[in-house]
């Protein structure tokens, strides 16, 4: 096994908020990357132990909706640099020479 197999994948931003936080993910697909988030609020159990949860208590609903947009344009900013790369790549020409090419 590789290093990169044993490393854990870490998200690629985060907006935290006190105990709130989003983690934005980038995942690749055959139709290319695309990204999803998830929010989490930290807390303290009974044994002080630190936890990890998904539900978000009432008084912290506008701090995670406030966190939740600034996912969304961290997002589009990354939707928009990959769009941008994938323009620049198609404006480079194709070195490899193509299959009719290589059986003449």
């Amino acid at each position: 096994m590789t290093d990169t197999q044993n490393t854990p994948k870490r998200p690629i931003d985060k907006h935290r908020d006190g105990a709130l936080e989003v983690a934005i993910w980038k995942q690749e697909s055959d139709k290319g990357p695309f990204y999803t988030s998830e929010r989490t609020r930290a807390y303290q159990d009974n044994n002080g132990d630190w936890q990890k949860s998904h539900s978000i208590p009432e008084r912290d609903l506008l701090r995670a909706a406030r966190l939740d947009q600034k996912a969304y344009e961290s997002i589009q900013k990354m939707r928009d640099q990959d769009r941008a790369q994938y323009i620049e790549h198609q404006k480079q020409p194709n070195t490899q020479p193509r299959d009719q090419d290589r059986n003449r």
